[in-house]
């Protein structure tokens, strides 16, 4: 293994390093793109495909936390199949999505479970008592639907109903009802847009529009588990901007926030669209990820990187500023189920590549091959 007993020429303003990141999970869950990249967008995306990858075998309860905000729709329960097509219709005038489920309470059970409904509207009790046992129905505004029972409206509210409402359809107390209801649905909906605002600008780093440090902490360790569940590869590049200290002290930080865009626009410009994805992890330090990735297309991959950072000048208007970056490559081919700790391992070995890279006179690329008794580095360019 080579090493070298350089000083590192970490900016001193810098963010905290990267050996300091606190992986909030270690391989296991808990829950305006930029025209030019489609940062959110691509980000969101690899998101979702890790989304889809895991919840396969998760518990109900982290199924839920998965899953986009409640939208709004209401699911359909109804005996009679007049008040059905009469709730249907009034539903669907106001708007809203509508899903009918006209079977067997079982199945309107899986439908609850499969998708969070913002509304219920349902005359069995039975079926308001096991929705409210579901981790989905605690998120489901349930309407009781009778004909004016008093004694069976009252039953319904201690079952878990949040309101009823007559089934004729008509009447003041009707549409009394239904305007709560409907005001439920648009809660549910503005709450969906804010949830998506939000997920979006806690993805998306608003200078560079790469990854959040934060989104880095949260996916990493879902990209090392999936990778161990389907027995593929996966390759971590960490990659940093040589002397970019000195590239704000000479040119004004403006300039330097102008090469980090620059920067992260090669990079990104370097990756499959939807499999890939980069985060700044703080200052002039960066993360890319290689889902299916092994080792040694990794390391071509870095390598072309390096040379795409130093093959032109960044044309920060009205200079010119030379760029160069170091990188550490940490591969593992597959991913091995049996090691502890997989995620953060892997990102302080990177890490270790990245320093060696920079220790030994940077603009270059170390690669670090983890085996399950033993982590080797090598200086590929």
């Amino acid at each position: 293994m080579r090493t070298c007993l350089v000083e590192s020429d970490r900016p001193q303003n810098a963010d905290l390093p990267v050996r300091q990141l606190q992986l909030r999970l270690d391989g296991s869950m808990h829950s305006t793109a930029d025209t030019a990249t489609g940062a959110a967008e691509h980000l969101l995306a690899r998101r979702s495909v890790l989304d889809d990858t895991l919840r396969r075998t998760q518990s109900a309860g982290h199924t839920i936390l998965l899953r986009s905000p409640p939208i709004p729709a209401a699911l359909l329960w109804l005996a009679s199949k007049q008040t059905r097509e009469r709730f249907k219709n009034v539903l669907r005038m106001a708007k809203l999505e509508v899903d009918v489920c006209s079977t067997t309470v079982s199945d309107a059970l899986d439908r609850l479970a499969l998708r969070v409904h913002a509304l219920m509207f349902t005359d069995d009790l039975d079926l308001i008592r096991r929705a409210r046992q579901l981790p989905s129905g605690t998120a489901t505004h349930i309407v009781f639907v009778s004909e004016s029972n008093e004694l069976l409206e009252s039953e319904a509210l201690r079952a878990g109903a949040n309101d009823c409402m007559p089934s004729d359809g008509h009447g003041e107390h009707f549409w009394a009802h239904f305007m709560i209801a409907q005001r439920i649905a648009d809660l549910a909906a503005s709450l969906q847009l804010a949830l998506r605002d939000n997920r979006t600008l806690s993805t998306v780093d608003e200078l560079t529009r790469a990854g959040r440090r934060g989104f880095f902490e949260e996916q990493f360790p879902r990209e090392v588990e999936r990778a161990v569940r389907l027995h593929r590869p996966l390759a971590l590049v960490m990659c940093d901007i040589d002397h970019f200290k000195s590239v704000n002290d000479r040119h004004g930080h403006q300039v330097g926030d102008e090469v980090l865009k620059e920067f992260t626009t090669r990079i990104s410009g370097n990756l499959r669209l939807g499999k890939d994805w980069m985060a700044r992890l703080g200052g002039e330090e960066f993360a890319v990820v290689f889902p299916d990735t092994a080792a040694k297309e990794a390391n071509l991959v870095a390598a072309r990187l390096r040379e795409r950072i130093r093959s032109a000048h960044f044309n920060i208007t009205p200079q010119q500023v030379s760029v160069t970056a170091s990188f550490g490559v940490c591969a593992l081919n597959p991913v091995p189920a049996s090691l502890h700790g997989l995620a953060r391992r892997m990102v302080r070995e990177a890490d270790a590549a990245l320093y060696q890279s920079k220790h030994c006179g940077r603009d270059r690329v170390t690669a670090c091959n983890i085996s399950s008794s033993d982590v080797s580095h090598a200086d590929i360019a």
